[in-house]
């Protein structure tokens, strides 16, 4: 007797579209996912240089040498001296190998200033020192502000007696003094358009001092340049701070009336 063959189960037509129905869902679902993940990645992402070829140590970098990674949010943290993609026409191009560099390498920022940072810009005489004054964000002199530029220094203040309402005013603090760095560098400046948050200036100590007793007395804690022309003889080596700024700061007495705009 012939054994009779056991009979497939077909899904009816309802069924399938169930199950294909279920599987679209599944689809988007897991879709929907990872790009929320992927966009939790990419909020704090950050985009860094890393090495496209082998480079001998001492070969001037160039854009071709390089490509730009994103670095995932995780990572941010420890990766913050590595070299921003941002910057890559800047810092790094045309500067030489530090070691000899391998593809997929990270580029570190440490490892184009140390030779650098070794050996001082230039020698602070005796009895001066190099302070370094926040500015205003938002004030913007572009390349007419250069290292060895000379500077008139300003702060805004109140000049109010009355501790309940503010007087506040423009004054001046010190005048023609020479910036020996921007933003911590001695090289040319080339933007057109750039505002800077801090700059350094050489005075003799007890200026140095006074200074950051007025930078804490400032509204803003911050101080305005202007440029200023080079001065003549021994003012260029002297420049005094304003004495009605050092009586306000020191002993709350507002400045003369001629004083105040």
């Amino acid at each position: 007797m012939a054994k009779s063959k056991p009979m497939q189960w077909l899904p009816s037509g309802g069924v399938l579209v169930v199950a294909i129905g279920a599987g679209l869902v599944a689809a988007i679902l897991i879709n929907v996912y990872l790009n929320v993940v992927r966009s939790g990645y990419e909020a704090g992402a950050k985009s860094v240089l890393q090495m496209a070829e082998e480079v001998e140590q001492g070969t001037p970098l160039q854009p071709r040498h390089l490509k730009i990674v994103m670095l995932p949010k995780p990572f941010v943290a420890d990766m913050k001296q590595a070299v921003d993609a941002k910057a890559k026409d800047s810092p790094v191009i045309g500067k030489k190998a530090p070691r000899h560099l391998y593809p997929g390498e990270f580029l570190f920022y440490p490892d184009f200033l140390r030779r650098q940072a070794l050996v001082p810009l230039y020698e602070v005489p005796r009895g001066f020192e190099l302070i370094t004054i926040p500015l205003i964000t938002g004030d913007t002199l572009g390349a007419q502000l250069q290292p060895g530029s000379y500077v008139n220094v300003y702060g805004d203040f109140n000049i109010s007696s009355d501790p309940r309402r503010q007087d506040i005013q423009v004054l001046p603090v010190i005048e023609s003094v020479e910036v020996k760095l921007i933003q911590g560098s001695a090289e040319a400046v080339t933007e057109k358009s750039h505002s800077y948050g801090n700059l350094s200036i050489q005075v003799r100590k007890d200026q140095a001092q006074q200074l950051l007793q007025i930078q804490k007395a400032l509204a803003s804690r911050s101080f305005h340049v202007t440029v200023a022309p080079r001065p003549e003889g021994s003012e260029s080596m002297a420049p005094e701070i304003s004495r009605p700024v050092l009586d306000l700061v020191e002993k709350g007495k507002p400045p003369p009336l001629g004083l105040v705009p």
